[in-house]
């Protein structure tokens, strides 16, 4: 009888179906936890306010020297326990001297590919065994930028394998935790002055939209509150919004007059019923393009012009377009 034969052990991402001692060894000493010495503190900000200000540091918080991670920095951060790159190296090479990293992709000059977000995807071998990891330098650039990119793969695919995996597990439960009060944390006055701002802005060509935003403004105090308007000029909030609106307004007047002027445009009792309602509503100096080619004209001195050509041409085609 045919003696069957056993399928070679797979080096793929997926890992090898049997491994040898030397393998199980190896891998077993990725696993092994850091000593205290070998795990850093990386400072992350956690306040919201604090990573707005100009200095990263916002009124509820100081900026001081923190005894844990030796950074100058706003008191509002905490501490996430990481491995560095050269721990990390002593590690893989405890585990296997030959371990070895390489980009998953290639770009024309034959470098690492980075993704278009700046993250660069690896395959880590240790002890015959092949894991994947992904990493990027946060929106760096720069040659640090690209080793700490690769430092950041490093990890991520030896978290894979096991190693540093508790602080990982630890890294994601501070972060939760950090979040958690973030957004637990009740907006701040500075905050809500920003959100309604935005909303501004989000709303400069809806006169209903700003109406809302004009009762917000109100509602929240923040009248005499100093923010840019659309040109960049700091002014009062209200004041601000007052001037677009009333400006809203009164381009909706024009543009409705202005359809009467068109409907009545070769007609003479029209424009000069037009003439008359332009007076009464105060639009007579009002600036509208007119003509061919187009040129700024006051409304009064465009009625005026064809009534008077109406009448010249005993009610004629006179060629001329309405504004």
């Amino acid at each position: 009888m045919a003696q069957a034969v056993e399928a070679p052990a797979s080096t793929t991402a997926e890992g090898p179906t049997s491994h040898t001692q030397n393998q199980l060894d190896a891998l077993a000493k990725l696993r092994e936890p850091f000593l205290p010495a070998q795990i850093s503190k990386l400072p992350k900000i956690w306040c919201g306010k604090c990573n707005k200000a100009p200095y990263k540091v916002c009124d509820e918080h100081t900026r001081k020297r923190c005894s844990e991670c030796d950074s100058t920095m706003t008191s509002g951060h905490l501490h996430l326990d990481y491995v560095g790159h050269a721990e990390l190296t002593g590690r893989l090479l405890e585990a296997d001297a030959l371990w070895t990293w390489e980009p998953l992709a290639f770009d024309a000059d034959g470098l690492p590919k980075f993704d278009p977000n700046g993250g660069l995807w690896i395959r880590l071998t240790v002890a015959g065994h092949t894991r994947l990891g992904y990493g990027d330098s946060q929106g760096k650039t720069g040659p640090n930028a690209v080793k700490e990119a690769i430092g950041d793969a490093l990890r991520n695919a030896g978290m894979r394998f096991g190693a540093a995996l508790n602080l990982w597990s630890k890294t994601d439960m501070v972060e939760a935790d950090a979040q958690k009060q973030k957004m637990s944390a009740e907006p701040s006055r500075e905050d809500r002055l920003d959100d309604l701002h935005a909303l501004m802005r989000k709303r400069w060509g809806n006169v209903e939209g700003l109406r809302t935003v004009k009762v917000m403004v109100g509602e929240e105090n923040f009248h005499e509150s100093q923010v840019a308007d659309a040109a960049g000029q700091i002014r009062l909030f209200g004041e601000i919004l007052d001037d677009r609106i009333r400006e809203l307004l009164a381009t909706q007047k024009t543009s409705a007059f202005l359809q009467k002027v068109r409907n009545g445009w070769e007609h003479v009792a029209a424009m000069e019923q037009n003439l008359a309602e332009a007076r009464h509503k105060g639009l007579l100096d009002e600036v509208v393009p007119f003509g061919s080619p187009k040129v700024p004209t006051r409304i009064e001195d465009l009625l005026n012009a064809r009534i008077t050509e109406l009448k010249a041409a005993q009610g004629g085609d006179t060629g001329r377009s309405a504004a």
